[in-house]
Parts: C-alpha cells; sequence; structure tokens
C-alpha cells in the first residue's frame, strides 16, 4: 500500500515538474517571438467645406458726361463775321512813289460797324527806316496813328505793306484820309507826308 502511495506521488511530482516545464517555455517563447505592430494610419477625414462663390466684381456705372466748356478767348479786338464791301484809293504824288490804301468793310461778332486798312506803298528803288506812329488814318472825326515798317528795294517797281488796323464806323459811309509820315527826298521832290483821300461804303 505504502509502495502505491509513493508511486502516485513520484508520478505527480514528475507531472507538475512536466507541466511547470512547459509553461516557463511557453512564456520564454511568447517573450522571445517579436510581437507584429500593424500600425493603421488614420486619414482625418476633411471636412467638405463650400467653395466661397466668386463675388461679381461691381461694375463701374459710367460717371455723367459733362460737356467741357471752353474759357473764353479775350480778344483786343471784335472778330469779323460777314465782309459787306471792299476798295482801293490811292496818293497822286507824280514821282513813283504812292500811297495804297485798300479797305473793307465788316460787321464784328458783336455787331459792330467796323473797316479794316491795309496801307501799302509802291515804289522803284528806296530806303526808308520804319516810323514811330508813321502812319495816321482819320474817319469821321477820329485819327488813329500806328507804326510803319522799314522798307529797302533796289529792284523794279514793288509794292510793300506798311501796315494794317482797323476802326469803328458810324454809319453806312465815311471819308478818310491817310498820312504817312515819309520825311525825304524821292525823285528829287522833298516829301514830308504822302498822303491819300477816299470814301468808304458798307
Amino acid at each position: 500500500m505504502n509502495k502505491i502511495i509513493i508511486a502516485l506521488a513520484v508520478v505527480l511530482a514528475i507531472l507538475v515538474g512536466l507541466l511547470a516545464y512547459f509553461m516557463i517555455r511557453e512564456k520564454n517563447e511568447a517573450n522571445t517571438e517579436p510581437t507584429e505592430y500593424t500600425s493603421i494610419q488614420t486619414e482625418k477625414p476633411t471636412e467638405e467645406t463650400d467653395a466661397p462663390e466668386p463675388t461679381e466684381a461691381p461694375t463701374e456705372t459710367d460717371a455723367p458726361e459733362t460737356e467741357a466748356t471752353e474759357e473764353p478767348t479775350e480778344t483786343t479786338a471784335p472778330t469779323e463775321v460777314e465782309a459787306t464791301n471792299s476798295g482801293q484809293f490811292t496818293s497822286s504824288t507824280g514821282t513813283g512813289l504812292e500811297l495804297v490804301v485798300d479797305w473793307k468793310t465788316y460787321t464784328s461778332s458783336d455787331g459792330t460797324k467796323m473797316v479794316r486798312f491795309d496801307v501799302s506803298i509802291t515804289c522803284f528803288s528806296i530806303n526808308v527806316g520804319s516810323r514811330l506812329d508813321g502812319l495816321h488814318i482819320t474817319m469821321d472825326g477820329v485819327t488813329k496813328s500806328f507804326d510803319s515798317v522799314d522798307v529797302t528795294s533796289s529792284g523794279g517797281k514793288n509794292t510793300f505793306l506798311l501796315g494794317s488796323c482797323a476802326m469803328e464806323m458810324a454809319g453806312d459811309s465815311a471819308a478818310v484820309d491817310v498820312a504817312w509820315d515819309f520825311r525825304g527826298n524821292y525823285s528829287g521832290v522833298q516829301l514830308e507826308q504822302v498822303t491819300a483821300s477816299g470814301t468808304v461804303t458798307r
């Protein structure tokens, strides 16, 4: 009987030893084997945001058109609007040097009756300097004096413009006297002034 109990005890001890051995071995194998980790990359879901709708650029509104206003041009004399008549008269010195007066009547932009005078000379050879207030025009009792230019010529007979001016006309006709301060000798004749007279009409 005692022998049976001892034999059972020995078998039990062997079984316990084997069980302990296998448990220790399994534990060691579990510690030595690398654990395989699977990394799961989680994508953060992107929130779907509505793209802002493109805003329409404000259309430029046409600014109200403003008419450019021209500054009034100052004029020293009324401008010519309507020519009404023209003519010519000359001097009579008999020397080859004569005064020629071309005239033209017109109505200015402000309704004033005007006359324009272009005073010239016809001559052969001449050499005369300018004259300060050397031309005089008298019309309707009013005299206007202005400068004359110098003239030099050695050729044949020519015409030279001495000066021009405009004067206001009172009526529809007027007697006119024109004088040029020559103050020299021409063809052997002493001439202080060369004069011409005539009538202007509208």
